[in-house]
């Protein structure tokens, strides 16, 4: 939803600014993770909109990452929570985590790119496309793959805004349009 993006934005700053000063951004990442999966499931959600009191709210959503094993917070993670339940904002946490990721990988310098083609593409011709935008862009590609058989053959490439369409599909509603 664009509208949590805009809420989130400011709050994945923020974080990843916190995170990369005090040189623990690995550890903010698995924390967000964890709230932003508490905070996708709808039953909890709604537990934590109506508690009676921002400060149980807070206390709920901390006891669950703090428990088992592995305790997800730290001070930080705590305050983050703390802010987040003060201005009601836990229906926008998946998409705070996932502008952190995407802060992440722009100041590592990674660059997504989907390829999308109708069948299962060769690992060694993956690793040529993500070579060719490794030197394109300047920077390390990450590359997911997408099967949709009804683009015929071809494939098409999306990173980031920019998208490269070279579908037999596409190619033939060209041709299509041109011959009307």
């Amino acid at each position: 939803m664009a509208e949590n993006l805009t809420i989130a934005r400011p709050y994945a700053e923020a974080a990843y600014a916190c995170a990369k000063e005090n040189n623990c951004i690995s550890s903010w990442e698995t924390m967000l993770q964890g709230m932003a999966l508490a905070c996708s499931d709808e039953v909890f959600l709604s537990a934590l909109k109506n508690s009676a009191s921002p400060e149980s709210a807070s206390a709920l959503l901390c006891n669950l990452l703090s428990q088992g094993e592995v305790n997800l917070l730290n001070e930080y993670g705590q305050n983050f929570i703390s802010l987040l339940s003060e201005n009601g904002r836990f229906e926008a946490v998946p998409e705070v985590y996932s502008e952190f990721v995407r802060l992440k990988e722009k100041d590592q310098k990674i660059v997504e790119a989907e390829v999308v083609s109708a069948r299962p593409l060769d690992p060694g011709y993956l690793k040529q496309i993500a070579d060719k935008i490794e030197s394109r862009y300047g920077c390390k590609a990450k590359i997911s793959t997408k099967i949709d058989p009804g683009i015929i053959g071809g494939a098409i490439l999306k990173i980031g805004d920019e998208v490269i369409d070279a579908s037999v599909k596409t190619s033939l509603e060209s041709l299509s349009s041109t011959l009307k």
